[in-house]
C-alpha cells in the first residue's frame, strides 16, 4: 500500500554547524582536524527548568531544545505523537553507569544515570514537557533507526488522518570513549583531515559526529513548507541495488532523474564506502548537481536526520558553500524542486528520501 506524503511544518537541528536560529546562511561553516564533530551549544535553559537541567547530561538537553523549538516554530503546544531514531542514545549517562559498576562494586549505584541512559528516555521528558498523551515510539535500529521512524509516521497518519500533528526527530552523542572504541574497529580516519575538506579525502576512515533535529509532521498541506513524498531503506547495499532502487522510487512518483533538480548524498571520505553512491553519479544527467552533508555533521548513526533538515532549507532557498559539491563545479542554480537524500551507513543499508516542494 501506498504510504502518504509527510508534510513538514517546522524543522529544527542542533548540530555541528550555526543551525540553530542560523537557518538563512548557516555561515561561517565550521570544521575540526581531530576528527570529532561535536554539536555547538546553545541556551539550554531557555527549554528546560533549572531544576531538571543540573541532572540532564549534554544529549538530552540537546534533544529536548530541538524538540520544544520544533513544536514552538509549528505554534504547537503538544503533538498528537512523539517518534523519533537513535542509534545509540545516551552514551554518556550508559558510560557513567558502567564506570560506577566497576568503582562502587556493583553496590550503592545513583540510579539517575541509568534512568536516563535508556534510549527511550528523552521521548519521556518531551512528553512531559509537551503533554504529549499519545503515541511514542522510540526506534533503535543503527544507521536506519530515524527511517524507521519516519516510516512509522507514514503509517500512523494513513491511520488516523492527515490532520495527526507527529513530532519526529532523531538524536545522537559523540563521546571520548565511543570514538575510541569505534577507532578500534577502523570507522574513523588515522590523519588529521579538515572536515569541510572531507569529499577530497581518498584514504579509509571518515569523521564522528553527532546531533539531534526534529520535524513538525502531518498529512496537510497548508502551511507546509517541503514534503517527504516517498522513503525507501535498502538492504544489502551495492551500487546497482542503490540506483535500481533510487529508479524505481522516482518512477512511482512520476519522475525521473532528468526531473531532480539536486542529489543530496551522504558521501563520508572513506574510499570502502564512497563506492555505493558511484552509480548514481555515473549514471544521473551530468548537469544534475550532487552536494553532501556529512562534511558539516559527520558520521553517525541517524545523520539522515541532520541530512532531511538540511535539504529542507535548500527548498528554502539556502546555496550551498563549493566544498560541498561532488560534481566539481556543477552547483545550483535557483532554488531546488525536488531533492532525492540518498544515504549509507557504515557498510550497512541506505536509505532514499524524496524531498519535495509542497
Amino acid at each position: 500500500m501506498k504510504q502518504p506524503a509527510l508534510f513538514v511544518h517546522a524543522a529544527t537541528a542542533i548540530s555541528p554547524q550555526l543551525s540553530f536560529g542560523n537557518e538563512a546562511t548557516l555561515l561561517p561553516l565550521l570544521s575540526v582536524e581531530d576528527g570529532k564533530l561535536f554539536a555547538q551549544p546553545i541556551d539550554y535553559a531557555h527549554y528546560i527548568s533549572p531544576v531538571a537541567i543540573r541532572r540532564m547530561s549534554r544529549i538530552m538537553k540537546m534533544t529536548i531544545s530541538a524538540a520544544m523549538e520544533c513544536l514552538a516554530r509549528a505554534g504547537l503546544k503538544s503533538p498528537d505523537a512523539i517518534l523519533t531514531g537513535t542509534g545509540s542514545g545516551g552514551i554518556t549517562d550508559m558510560e557513567q553507569v558502567v564506570k560506577d559498576l566497576r568503582r562502587l562494586d556493583e553496590e550503592s549505584l545513583n540510579p539517575t544515570g541509568f534512568i536516563q541512559s535508556t534510549y527511550n528516555s528523552p521521548n519521556g521528558w518531551i512528553a512531559m514537557q509537551s503533554g504529549c498523551t499519545g503515541y511514542n515510539q522510540t526506534y533503535v535500529h543503527r544507521g536506519q533507526s530515524f527511517e524507521l521512524a519516519l516510516k512509522d509516521a507514514q503509517m500512523l497518519l494513513a491511520e488516523s488522518g492527515p490532520a495527526c500533528n507527529i513530532l519526529a526527530g532523531c538524536y545522537e552523542e559523540l563521546t571520548d570513549e565511543y570514538f575510541l572504541i569505534r577507532g578500534k574497529r577502523g570507522y574513523w580516519k588515522r590523519e588529521k583531515q579538515d572536515s569541510i575538506q572531507l569529499l577530497q579525502s581518498k584514504t579509509q576512515g571518515t569523521i564522528a559526529g553527532e546531533g539531534a533535529s526534529f520535524f513538525l509532521l502531518n498529512g496537510l498541506q497548508s502551511g507546509a513548507f517541503g514534503k517527504i513524498e516517498h522513503l525507501e531503506i535498502v538492504q544489502n547495499v551495492t551500487p546497482e541495488s542503490i540506483w535500481n532502487q533510487a529508479s524505481s522510487l522516482l518512477l512511482e512518483a512520476g519522475l525521473s532523474f532528468s526531473d531532480l533538480s539536486l542529489l543530496l548524498l551522504g558521501k563520508n571520505g572513506d574510499n570502502r564506502q564512497d563506492s555505493v553512491y558511484y552509480s548514481l553519479l555515473a549514471n544521473s544527467p551530468k548537469d544534475l548537481p550532487a552536494i553532501a552533508f556529512k562534511p558539516l555533521c559527520g558520521e553517525y548513526d541517524t545523520a539522515t536526520g541532520f541530512g532531511l533538515w538540511l535539504g529542507l532549507r535548500l527548498l528554502s532557498g539556502w546555496l550551498p558553500e563549493p566544498e560541498l559539491l561532488i560534481k566539481e563545479h556543477i552547483g545550483l542554480s535557483g532554488i531546488p524542486s525536488s531533492i532525492l537524500l540518498v544515504n549509507h551507513f557504515m557498510r550497512g543499508g541506505a536509505s532514499l528520501l524524496l524531498i519535495r516542494q509542497q
